[in-house]
């Protein structure tokens, strides 16, 4: 019998290490009627997103250090990926359990919060594991694998670095040479350009090249036809900048379909084939207050239908993260309109 128990305190801590947060994960509180945590878990380390509404919304990428004996996790946003302007950054101190009703992260309270277990409190912060499956994109920001608590001798070493700059040292020039200074040359001026075509970029070398290359001409049966399905609106976009960046992506499997991509009645990408590899493109706003389309149109259905892509647009600092989904009876309709 006591070898019996030596070996269950023997096997318990390994038990402890070996619980894995690898899931999704639903709850509210803490001043927000709704929170989700998204995370990958190896060794010691969490990887993922969170994303929360209460007086808004918002999304960010999320890393955070697991301490199985005590059966806490500490962590923070790293990166906003959405925001609706009123929320910012946090931290999260959370404590694992398993219960009855299921594994629930709870806030950390401490001995302070006493009453509070006893009683309850509906502001505290709680998250109930809704199922093991993640939705974590492919490319994740980068910065969310680092450990998110970094050893103060570490920290000293950056900070003393930052201060003490490495100073080079250069003999001094014997008998310079001669410089002789031209008159200057004055810059030869040009005609303003009008109704520059949408610009493409070539992401496919190292360097990227910004070329204007002439759209296409449209055939009038494929408008015709693009006409004739149905046009699902995915989001208005307003900005007050001059252009915007786009990102397109395939947001399921490689399949094997292809789009055709319209702004405002012209091709931009002809029965391009997605993937998991991003498409660049850069677009112009027009100041007066028009309003651009950016439609998707599908060639084909893939393997897997219907036709989905992960649409990602930059516009004056702001990023939104669009999925859309169409076939071939209904297009994909993005609209962006100048506002100051």
């Amino acid at each position: 019998m006591k070898k019996i128990i030596a070996l269950i305190f023997f096997f318990s801590p390994l038990v402890a290490f070996c619980q894995n947060l690898t899931g999704t994960w639903e709850g509210s509180g803490g001043g927000v009627t709704y929170i989700k945590l998204v995370v990958k878990h190896t060794g010691d380390s969490l990887y993922g997103y969170t994303y929360d509404e209460g007086g808004g919304y918002c999304k960010a990428t999320f890393a955070a250090i697991y301490y199985p004996r005590k059966k806490r996790l500490i962590g923070n946003g790293v990166t906003m990926l959405i925001n609706s302007g009123t929320h910012a950054l946090t931290g999260y101190d959370l404590i694992y359990s398993r219960e009855p009703e299921g594994e629930f992260l709870r806030e950390n309270i401490g001995e302070v919060g006493l009453l509070d277990r006893i009683f309850g409190n509906s502001s505290r912060q709680y998250l109930k594991k809704v199922s093991n499956k993640t939705d974590i994109p492919k490319k994740v920001d980068p910065e969310t694998r680092r450990p998110v608590i970094k050893p103060r001798e570490k920290i000293k070493e950056e900070e003393s670095k930052k201060k003490s700059p490495p100073v080079s040292k250069k003999e001094p020039v014997k008998n310079p040479p001669v410089v002789i200074t031209k008159p200057p040359v004055k810059p030869v001026t040009k005609a303003p350009v009008k109704n520059i075509p949408p610009v493409r970029v070539d992401t496919t070398s190292k360097i990227i090249t910004k070329k204007i290359i002439p759209l296409p001409t449209v055939p009038v049966a494929l408008i015709k036809k693009k006409d004739e399905r149905s046009s699902k609106l995915v989001q208005t976009i307003y900005t007050s900048a001059d252009s915007i960046k786009m990102f397109v992506y395939d947001n399921g499997e490689v399949d094997g379909d292809t789009v055709t991509v319209f702004f405002d009645n012209s091709v931009i990408l002809d029965r391009y084939r997605i993937s998991d590899k991003a498409k660049e493109i850069y677009l112009p706003v027009s100041k007066n207050g028009q309003l651009h389309t950016i439609e998707l149109f599908a060639n084909n259905l893939g393997t897997i239908p219907p036709n989905t892509a992960l649409i990602i647009i930059i516009a004056d600092k702001k990023r939104y993260e669009l999925r859309a989904s169409y076939d071939l009876q209904t297009n994909a309709r993005i609209v962006i309109q100048y506002q100051e």
